[in-house]
């Protein structure tokens, strides 16, 4: 049985990620998205023009510095390897309870389709705004300038910040 971490959170989230479960490198490590070939935090970095941080706890603080707090759907699931179509047994998070002990989120952003499916099939359709991006994943490898362009659109979006729509395809 693998388990998910606890909430990266605080009182001035805007946005919440949702990733599905963490995979094996980042259980390994205690960390969210620690496998090197993800693209969560060079997408981050890239999007608040910040160099790039080697340290866990650095890495936490540009997302919560930036209005943005992380969590996984799934609190715990039976996986071999770290891919999304191996999860059994999943039982959810409380995302309703964390939503509605910070209000000031109000705007969700799911990591790949996994998440989103995984979330409506256990709580709905969301009731706050939402945007389902392409994963992060290693495993959606080859569309980097789309996946970059979808991220920082809806990151932009959820923060309110003006944001240049032109689209790069």
């Amino acid at each position: 049985m693998q388990k998910s971490f606890a909430p990266l959170v605080d009182s001035h989230s805007k946005i919440l990620i949702l990733g599905s479960l963490p995979g094996v490198q980042s259980l390994a490590a205690n960390e969210y998205y620690a496998n090197a070939q993800n693209h969560f935090w060079r997408i981050i970095f890239t999007i608040f023009g910040s160099p790039k941080e080697t340290g866990y706890k650095g890495k936490c603080q540009l997302l919560l510095a930036n209005k943005i707090a992380l969590w996984d759907v799934a609190k715990s699931a039976e996986r071999k390897g770290s891919l999304d179509s191996n999860i059994k047994n999943l039982a959810p998070n409380k995302i309703p309870g964390l939503l509605r002990k910070y209000p000031s989120i109000g705007f969700l952003l799911f990591n790949g389709a996994f998440a989103y499916t995984t979330y409506r099939r256990h709580f709905g359709e969301p009731a706050l705004p939402f945007e389902k991006l392409l994963s992060t994943s290693p495993a959606c490898a080859g569309r980097d300038a789309e996946r970059l362009f979808m991220w920082q659109r809806a990151i932009k979006k959820g923060l309110a910040l003006p944001q240049d729509l032109s689209d790069p395809f």
